[in-house]
């Protein structure tokens, strides 16, 4: 999360089908799915039990969610999972996609998207959230390319 503020949660609360509440120190609020993670990852097959999943808890100092044990998820990555799931932010293959459809090089499409050749880099080995602004970019893109 480069300049802006690291996601940092104050309360967790689990709620039913592996649905987390969080609520961020200056990030508001999110609702976060986990049962797909849950079901992909063998680390983390504990929390298929409510009673395990119940006992989340935010982590030392904000930083994780805690269950207890040696499971716990980091609120960077809890924090994009969220903005992916509210469809404020593309996932990094998604944005891979997007170039690749238009057959753009990444120098191209950082050209067609306002942004530097370094940040499209960025977006697509994740170590950047794409911000909002630029996935509605990619949709203005798409809406262009097939409004000619």
């Amino acid at each position: 999360m480069s300049r802006a503020k690291r996601p940092n949660i104050v309360s967790v609360e689990p709620a039913r089908g592996y649905v987390l509440r969080v609520r961020w120190r200056d990030h508001g609020e999110d609702i976060v799915d986990l049962a797909e993670l849950i079901a992909a990852k063998r680390a983390l097959a504990a929390l298929k039990k409510p009673k395990i999943f119940a006992k989340a808890r935010p982590g030392e100092h904000g930083w994780t969610v805690r269950w207890g044990g040696n499971i716990e998820l980091d609120a960077d990555y809890l924090y994009r999972l969220a903005r992916y799931q509210a469809k404020e932010s593309l996932r990094p293959e998604a944005f891979r996609n997007w170039r690749a459809k238009h057959g753009l090089s990444q120098a191209k499409a950082a050209a067609a998207l306002g942004v530097s050749d370094r940040m499209v880099k960025y977006y697509e080995d994740g170590s950047h959230m794409i911000p909002k602004t630029v996935m509605l970019a990619c949709r203005g893109y798409d809406a262009l390319r097939s409004a000619a």
